[in-house]
């Protein structure tokens, strides 16, 4: 199992981000039971993913705090709990695949000490997905539960403090960005800085629930095109990601090498993302690794606090991989001569040796991956013809993938 779980971390879940349609003005109701509140507590951390503990009638439950999607409860507490329901509202993921659900009233929860009362949330049955039966959720804490509150995320020693009294954390607004929360589930949005030849500034989704640093939208990509900012460094027909309301269908993306990304004050060298459907970009939760952030809802104000001014990411394997029908397969193929051998579909059947069986799929999927240490990787993959083929594979440097694209 060692060798072959490292590898999950160039698959990209990108299902988080949930939009409310319609009427939905409610997802604004709510209340914090405290006032002048200070809550610290611990979290997982795994795969960029942070679960902490909320209590539901005497019971204490594993949710996912995910800043982009509105408060989701699953099917087995909705059953335990037994909440009014609202009515029946249609969403859509972040990958705009849409469904009904049911909209009910949760008349208390606590996080730590603190009692949040007459919450709305969403009813989905969380463990019709194998990635959520891999983590073990049984719910989500959005931004509409958070909108009257600051919380502060520091991932390296993995505590959480909800407050709502900005000075009990000591820092300085001068190093601190606005924020746009949209919508009636008040999600955060902040500007960025993103510098090629030409500078340039996007409005990004500040997403707790997707696991990779940066995404770059279709539509966000398509108005900057025009400027010298994005190198395009590829293209490629796939799927890197799984919705939460099903498998994304096929489509095509464009690989993109950022020069400079600027986040509040921390500056990301050389990120390679690719672009995504939908119309809003974000930054994700890989960012925590670097720094701890605080989103303060109450004033409307971003900090990060990082642990280095800067940071350098390098190279890449040229392929993602993402999962269907229970089987870790290809996703996107951005380098050109792996293209003439693999593409999306085909199954993975071993790394570095191990064989990948669909009852271990969870082991890898939660485990940390250190593949960023590797420069070499071996995979056995079988093609949509049943043809099996054995590939040494070797870490591109940036150097190298931009050479190819005649970028300087």
């Amino acid at each position: 199992m060692k060798n072959y779980s490292q590898i999950l971390c160039l698959v990209l879940f990108g299902f988080f981000f949930i939009t409310a349609h319609a009427q939905s003005k409610s997802l604004k109701q709510g209340k914090v039971n405290a006032n002048n509140y200070f809550e610290e507590l611990s979290f997982e951390f795994e795969k960029n993913k942070i679960i902490i503990p909320v209590e539901i009638e005497g019971k204490t439950y594993r949710f996912l705090l995910d800043t982009g999607a509105p408060n989701i409860i699953s099917k087995e507490v909705f059953e335990a709990i037994t909440p009014n329901i609202v009515r029946n509202i249609e969403t859509s993921d972040a990958n705009d695949m849409r469904e009904n659900l049911d909209f009910v009233l949760i008349e208390s929860l606590k996080i730590g000490s603190i009692e949040f009362t007459k919450q709305i949330a969403l009813v989905y049955d969380l463990n019709s997905s194998d990635i959520f039966k891999c983590f073990g959720i049984d719910g989500f804490i959005g931004s509409n539960l958070l909108k009257k509150s600051i919380i502060q995320i520091n991932a390296k020693k993995k505590t959480l403090i909800f407050t709502d009294k900005i000075k009990r954390l000591n820092l300085d607004k001068k190093q601190s960005e606005k924020i746009k929360l949209v919508g009636n589930q008040s999600s955060p949005y902040v500007w960025i800085n993103v510098i090629g030849k030409e500078k340039g500034r996007e409005m990004v989704l500040i997403d707790t629930g997707m696991g990779s640093l940066y995404d770059l939208s279709q539509e966000n990509y398509a108005i900057f095109k025009t400027k010298k900012i994005y190198n395009a460094i590829g293209q490629s027909e796939g799927a890197s990601s799984l919705s939460l309301f099903g498998e994304v269908p096929v489509n095509s993306q464009i690989r993109v090498h950022l020069p400079k990304l600027v986040i509040n004050d921390f500056e990301i060298n050389n990120a390679i993302t690719h672009t995504t459907k939908g119309d809003h970009s974000r930054i994700g939760a890989e960012l925590l690794n670097y720094g701890i952030m605080t989103i303060d809802y109450r004033n409307k104000r971003f900090y990060f606090n990082s642990h280095d001014k800067t940071l350098d990411l390098d190279g890449d394997f040229g392929f993602t991989q993402t999962l269907k029908n229970n089987r870790l397969v290809i996703g996107y193929v951005w380098d050109e001569d792996l293209k003439t051998k693999i593409k999306y579909g085909d199954e993975i059947l071993e790394i570095n040796g191990e064989k990948v069986n669909s009852s271990d799929l969870c082991d890898f999927v939660i485990k940390k991956s250190v593949l960023k240490t590797l420069n070499t990787i071996t995979l056995k993959v079988k093609t949509e013809h049943g043809n099996v083929l054995d590939l040494e594979l070797e870490k591109k440097q940036l150097s190298s993938i931009l050479n190819n694209f005649d970028i300087n």
